[in-house]
């Protein structure tokens, strides 16, 4: 049985996660003890000719089709067929170190009953691009990174690298599927595992490389849409608005 439980959703990204599943694969730790799990979310490009390719490729992948929309709906269905003891959430634009899965299970290994928050590094240090600059400069790396606490708290539940026992995901009833438009799902989830005594670890070691180059209109869309799950947030949680709306890192 595996370790761990490597799950990526992915819509119409094909070249990306062609290189996304090459990363995950060459791991320092054996294959034998961790699966990838990618879940397409009905997908319109050559998504499943990439699936099948990479399946024949690497034995320990397995993929499935979600249809309903939603990154939660796409990540219950890795977190219902999961066997491993630990599930990582990587997203289909994040390049794995090689080290990844390795890091992952010695934090939770000096972590009992924790989730890991793994580092995600951008790639726009070298960016001549201004937006991308101004983006780094102000460290907003993600449209709903809104608080800044220390020690970590569940707001730093970003499933594009975090991973947590799956039978606290499953205890705690995975993501809530109410989340359809991009933002929020994750940390919500996160919410609900700390309220059961889940702490949030950081992992600076298990690092993971983001490829994304976004423009301003991409940004701001994402922004607008992050907007409207931090809506379904606090309508599923109206004890975060003050959180949220007044003392977020941002909304000062």
């Amino acid at each position: 049985m595996p370790r761990v439980s490597v799950v990526i959703p992915t819509l119409n990204r094909a070249d990306m996660l062609s290189t996304t599943i090459d990363r995950i694969a060459q791991q320092t730790v054996s294959r034998d003890c961790y699966e990838v799990l990618v879940v397409d979310n009905n997908s319109s490009d050559n998504t499943q000719s990439v699936l099948s390719q990479k399946a024949a490729t690497y034995p320990n992948l397995r993929d499935f089709i979600q249809l309903k929309p939603g990154a939660a709906a796409t990540r219950n269905v890795g977190i219902r067929e999961a066997s491993g003891d630990v599930v990582l959430f990587i997203d289909d634009d994040i390049f794995a170190e090689p080290d990844l899965i390795e890091s992952h299970l010695k934090y939770h290994a000096q972590h009992a009953s924790a989730s890991i928050i793994g580092t995600v590094v951008s790639p726009w240090e070298k960016s001549n691009d201004p937006f991308l600059r101004y983006l780094r400069d102000k460290g907003i790396f993600n449209p709903y990174s809104i608080a800044c606490n220390k020690p970590m708290d569940f707001s730093y539940y970003h499933t594009g690298n975090v991973s947590t026992s799956r039978k606290l995901l499953s205890e705690v009833g995975g993501f809530n599927e109410e989340f359809f438009v991009y933002g929020m799902e994750d940390i919500e989830l996160g919410y609900r595992l700390e309220k059961t005594g889940c702490r949030m670890a950081p992992g600076p070691a298990a690092t993971a490389q983001h490829e994304y180059f976004p423009t301003y209109k991409q940004f701001s869309e994402r922004c607008q849409q992050a907007g409207y799950s931090l809506g379904k947030l606090i309508e599923l949680h109206p004890e975060l608005r003050r959180r949220f709306t007044e003392n977020g890192r941002r909304t000062q």
